[in-house]
């Protein structure tokens, strides 16, 4: 099955590609809905509720060690948001009127939060290096866009994946508008008092094992707030156990899936 999902991925013509993804997904989500159906967790990123949320399906891309001991029912049966999805968009709900109704760039594949862009009537474009379904092929490390180009940018587990995340930040904050917010989450071992990455670990057996996944070349530690700062953001921090219960914004799936999110703005000169 995996084979014939990297074949269809690699070879369909993006629209039709997009409408395969999304049968595939609207008959997973009429299976779990009823499965799921309940009042008891809520979802920000659907808007939908359930009894619970569902389990995370890790493979052997996944370090299982960083399953183990967090918790167990993260994944929303409808729009299969994480933790920190769902973190992202109860913040964008608490200050909805000053989400912009375009200019918005989303680095990576981020169908929860795009459905709640959707719910809400704004407009975005998304971007990324591999997923053929992104409307636009780019490398965070090299926006082909002119300076000050966005208004709002959503990077979410981008920055472990780039060989140079610092060119990346750069990147991100000369495309950002000088009144513009960047939202960013990174894997994070709170064990780790700074980030940790080793250049000479390229298999993915050895990645797995020092990262948590195989295509991952870093894991960030405690300093990340500073780190930003250090590169002229100022940041403010929202801490998913601040927040209410029922959207369930803990650590996990794994145990470096952090529950913070980074709200990022341009330090001004």
């Amino acid at each position: 099955m995996r084979f014939i999902k990297i074949l269809v991925k690699k070879f369909f013509p993006k629209k039709l590609l997009r409408v395969i993804i999304n049968k595939y997904n609207d008959k997973k989500r009429r299976k779990y809905y009823k499965l799921y159906c309940g009042n008891n967790v809520l979802c920000p990123c659907c808007g939908k509720k359930f009894d619970r949320f569902m389990d995370f399906e890790f493979n052997k891309l996944n370090d299982a060690e960083r399953y183990t001991a967090t918790h167990k029912n993260t994944t929303c049966p409808y729009c299969f948001s994480y933790p920190r999805h769902r973190i992202i968009c109860y913040f964008f709900e608490q200050i909805k009127e000053k989400i912009p109704p375009d200019s918005i760039l989303i680095i990576g594949a981020e169908p929860s939060i795009m459905n709640w862009l959707d719910r809400n009537n704004s407009h975005y474009t998304t971007a990324d290096l591999f997923d053929r379904t992104a409307d636009l092929k780019v490398d965070v490390q090299n926006i082909p866009y002119p300076d000050e180009s966005w208004k709002l940018i959503i990077c979410n587990h981008v920055l472990e994946h780039v060989p140079d995340y610092k060119i990346a930040l750069k990147e991100l904050s000369r495309v950002l508008k000088k009144d513009g917010v960047l939202e960013l989450t990174v894997p994070t071992d709170r064990n780790f008092k700074t980030l940790f990455e080793n250049k000479e670990i390229i298999g993915k057996a050895e990645r797995i094992k020092a990262f948590g996944q195989h295509d991952h070349v870093r894991i960030f530690g405690n300093d990340f707030g500073k780190i930003l700062g250090d590169l002229d953001f100022s940041v403010e921090i929202i801490d998913g156990n601040n927040l209410p219960k029922e959207i369930v914004g803990v650590i996990g799936p794994a145990n470096y899936d952090d529950n913070k999110i980074y709200i990022c703005k341009r330090k001004k000169v």
